[in-house]
This record gives structure tokens, sequence and C-alpha cells, in this order.
């Protein structure tokens, strides 16, 4: 039996006896399911993307903590909660920049209708470059190249927990120095 076969309660045995590398087969078999829930519930691809990264973030934080039987369910409980905080905060923050339309690249304008945030964008990249270079590599392989977190994971040589965390942190670092420089 190879480490793709076996059992949500499998892999995360071997997850909480040290084996970090036994979240990526489950979080592979998630990522497309919780996704498309996400984008359902949200109905924004940047933003399902966005309670996704957390949602796994979240995953990480409490997989020594979670039955596992009930395992999925349980995953699937984060990303409503993180779809639902999402939704929230931007009730709350209506002005808050998206993360991915922050970095100026991904927007469902023309690029001609997209021409003023330039200027931003150029005032992000400048951001990106007083992030540690661990982060940059991450979000900088993630939204400028398009990988998935796996793919990043692969060409950075870390473990995919590893590269989720690295993002989440430096599009937090992100924001606040964005946050900062617009006070």
């Amino acid at each position: 039996m190879t480490i793709t076969d076996s059992t949500d309660a499998e892999l995360l045995a071997r997850f909480r006896a040290g084996d970090s590398a036994a979240l990526e087969p489950l979080f592979a078999r998630y990522e497309e399911p919780v996704f498309r829930f996400l984008f359902g519930v949200l109905k924004d691809h940047h933003a399902a993307e966005d309670a996704l990264q957390e949602t796994f973030v979240q995953a990480l934080r409490k997989a020594d903590t979670v039955a596992a039987d009930t395992f999925r369910g349980w995953l699937f409980t984060v990303a409503y909660r993180q779809a639902m905080l999402l939704k929230r905060k931007t009730k709350r923050l209506p002005t808050q920049t998206d993360d991915f339309a922050l970095l100026g690249l991904i927007g469902d304008d023309p690029a001609d209708l997209r021409a003023g945030a330039t200027d931003d964008a150029r005032q992000v990249r400048a951001l990106l470059d007083q992030l540690p270079e661990t982060q940059r590599a991450v979000i900088s392989a993630r939204v400028f190249d398009g990988k998935t977190f796996r793919e990043v994971a692969a060409a950075l040589g870390c473990p995919l927990n590893t590269a989720l965390a690295r993002m989440h942190d430096g599009l937090k670092k992100l924001r606040q120095l964005w946050e900062a420089r617009h006070a």
C-alpha cells in the first residue's frame, strides 16, 4: 500500500508520529473538493483560494487534536468557518484589498482598465523585497508562476505544510507593510 492509498486515519497517525510528509497526500486528497465547496459558498475564485489556504493552515495547527475518523467533516467545518470569517471581514472592511488584487496581478477587468493599479503593483513588488526570502519565494511561485501549493513545495524542496505556512505568514506581513505604508 502506498502513502496515497492510506486512509485519513492512517495518514493522521503517521503525521502525529512525526512524518510531516503524511499531510501532503491528505491535503492533495481534499484540496479540490474543499476548494469547490469554498467557491460555492463565496462565489469568488480568489476568496476561495484564500479561505482554502487558511483552512489548510488551521488543519496544520490542529491536526494533532482532530479525531481521525471525523477528519473530513472537521476539515469542511473549518473551511466553512474560514469562509464565514472572510465574508464578515469583507463586510467590515470593504476597502481592504484582497491579497492577490493587492499584488496587482489578478483581476477580471481588461488590462487597460487595471492600468491605474500599475503604481500600486510597483509598490507591492517593492514591499515583497522586504519579506524574508523563504516567504518571497513561495508568494512568487504561487502568484507569479501560478503553481499549486504542491508544486511550490516540490520546487522549493520543502514540505507542503511549510509552503502553506510561509505563504500565510508572507501575505500577512505583506498586508501589514501595505497598511503601514498607506496609514
